[in-house]
């Protein structure tokens, strides 16, 4: 049976969940986020830095059982302060050096948008390099997080607010 959505939304009162941050502090760098709840949507706001190798920023859900395959599309609904480019991550095994699932966005004023991604344009990128564009629907029954990333190699600080992060 196919399930409708897969729904994440966020703000005061609403069940999200526990989200946490992984910065590349992980490894050395330097760069800081942090995320609160505001009255109806998820700030994420930060400073990425280049330092000591550093260059990304990350906010991911918690570790479950998150099944995918019968979905076709992603939809965020986002502003930012920044037209820098976002991507959602999504991740079957989380140790760094695996292969992660990842699709970019970003915005295009600073107002809310709501973008529509389909899963087949999500890439296979390892430790930020793209290994191939495009992912099967039977690899996505058993992810284990997902989350959004700030990896563009540019420093400064930003602000993401995030309504949902919806499949279907």
């Amino acid at each position: 049976m196919k399930k409708d959505t897969l729904l994440f939304d966020f703000g005061v009162g609403k069940d999200f969940g526990n989200w946490s941050i992984v910065n590349d502090g992980v490894m050395g760098g330097l760069s800081q986020s942090k995320a609160s709840l505001e009255t109806d949507a998820l700030l994420f706001t930060g400073n990425v830095s280049l330092e000591n190798n550093g260059g990304f920023v990350s906010l991911r859900s918690p570790l479950g059982s998150y099944d995918l395959s019968s979905y076709g599309y992603c939809e965020i609904r986002f502003k930012s302060d920044t037209q820098r480019k976002f991507e959602v991550l999504i991740e079957k095994d989380t140790p760094f050096y695996l292969p992660k699932f990842r699709v970019k966005f970003g915005a295009k004023g600073k107002d809310w948008e709501t973008v529509t991604i389909p899963l087949r344009d999500f890439e296979i990128s390892r430790m930020g390099t793209t290994i191939q564009k495009g992912i099967e629907p039977e690899v996505l029954k058993e992810i284990q997080r997902i989350g959004f990333i700030l990896a563009d190699k540019q420093e400064g600080t930003f602000y993401l607010w995030i309504d949902y992060l919806k499949f279907y």
